[in-house]
């Protein structure tokens, strides 16, 4: 009797709300015949996972499917173990159905070599509401605004941010305060560019300053605390506001908690329509046997299904990477996304993400990150010391 179809999954999801959205694409692989192996490696932002894969590579027992962004899957294609998607792409025509800034993220010279699962937004504020009504109630629009408020709630004996330990948690909400205080010209000369002017210059040092009141706003408990850790403080009411990707809502949305109603999101203060954008890609290691090479190409085209990519991100917090979805089917907080995308998309506000390995090399996000975690974590550094330190790393690289 010949053994019942499978793929095995890698991927690092692993909090109420991932696991929730996973669920989706799961039971959509159960309905065509096909078996679900799951490997969820979780912890450390997908460097465990990766670590693991590269250990599986040596040994030549490579997986069916693995979650990945742009950077590891180019990688991964240098090293010759990732399937050529173009036909499948052809065939389901993604040039047409993907989004503009989806499709380049999902290719590498020339060609295709992931699916975007979904399109996440990293620069945005959320709110606990019922907190925020003792203050006003009114989302701050600008920075100004916010560091007043924060005083306001620290003074009070309340946290004013939540914020976990780790260094990628600090770089989320780095992206809000750079895009905010620079604006989308500086964040591309400063960021993409790495224009050395731009990044030891007055701005950049102003963008410091307000990373400072960032850190001091949240509590001396951090570090060691994980992303939705952080969120369940706003859930909960024990801190006002975070700032990170939109796949936080998930968090909220499985504790049954309603947008609008429990709690409250927006693109973060002085931030406006720009939309900073990330992605879970997935892509298939190369398969000998026909068998799993039938069954990738089944889960692929399943990722892209209108059906698949609406509910797996009603329920993760993002957007579909499909650009043709009804607007009335998603929630408040993801309608101002899709409106913004859609916006943004003619005038140059989609901008790549640094943290999450869309925008920059791998070493240089390393050079960004190292002194974004050791500023945050260095009272003593001044701002000025670290625009320094960015110019002078960045040379050395």
């Amino acid at each position: 009797m010949a053994a019942e179809p499978s793929v095995e999954v890698v991927h690092p999801w692993s909090s109420a709300g991932e696991a929730h959205a996973l669920d989706v694409l799961k039971e959509a692989v159960k309905n065509a015949g096909i078996a679900w192996k799951d490997s969820a490696i979780a912890g450390n932002n997908s460097n465990n996972q990766q670590q693991a894969l590269q250990a599986r590579l040596s040994a030549g027992n490579l997986p069916d499917v693995t979650q990945t962004v742009p950077n590891l899957m180019h990688a991964y294609v240098d090293q010759g173990v990732l399937t050529n998607l173009d036909a499948q792409a052809k065939e389901q025509e993604w040039d047409k159905k993907l989004s503009p800034e989806m499709r380049k993220v999902a290719m590498y010279k020339g060609s295709y070599y992931a699916i975007p699962l979904v399109e996440h937004r990293e620069n945005i504020m959320w709110a606990n509401k019922a907190l925020l009504a003792k203050y006003g109630g009114e989302l701050p629009k600008t920075w100004e605004a916010f560091n007043q408020l924060a005083e306001r709630m620290q003074k009070d004996g309340v946290i004013p941010l939540a914020l976990g330990g780790e260094d990628w948690q600090e770089g989320q909400m780095f992206t809000s305060v750079i895009l905010g205080v620079g604006g989308k010209n500086f964040y591309n000369k400063a960021i993409i560019e790495q224009d050395p002017e731009a990044l030891k210059g007055p701005v950049m040092v102003k963008v410091f300053d307000q990373f400072r009141k960032m850190i001091n706003f949240s509590d001396k408990n951090r570090i060691g605390r994980d992303w939705n850790a952080a969120t369940q403080m706003v859930i909960d009411g024990k801190a006002g506001f975070q700032f990170i990707g939109d796949f936080a809502k998930g968090e909220f949305l499985r504790a049954g908690k309603v947008p609008g109603q429990d709690f409250l999101c927006a693109s973060s203060p002085d931030n406006g329509q720009n939309f900073v954008y990330l992605t879970d890609e997935l892509a298939f290691f190369s398969q000998k046997d026909p068998q799993r090479q039938a069954n990738q190409k089944k889960f692929a085209e399943l990722v892209i299904d209108p059906a698949v990519q609406i509910e797996f991100s009603r329920r993760k917090g993002s957007i579909p990477t499909i650009m043709d979805v009804p607007l009335d089917q998603f929630d408040a907080c993801a309608q101002i996304s899709l409106v913004d995308r859609k916006d943004n998309q003619a005038n140059g506000g989609m901008l790549p993400s640094f943290i999450e390995n869309i925008a920059v090399d791998r070493d240089v996000r390393g050079v960004l990150m190292d002194v974004i975690t050791h500023f945050a974590n260095t009272p003593s550094m001044t701002s000025q010391q670290a625009a320094d330190r960015i110019v002078k790393d960045l040379q050395n690289l």
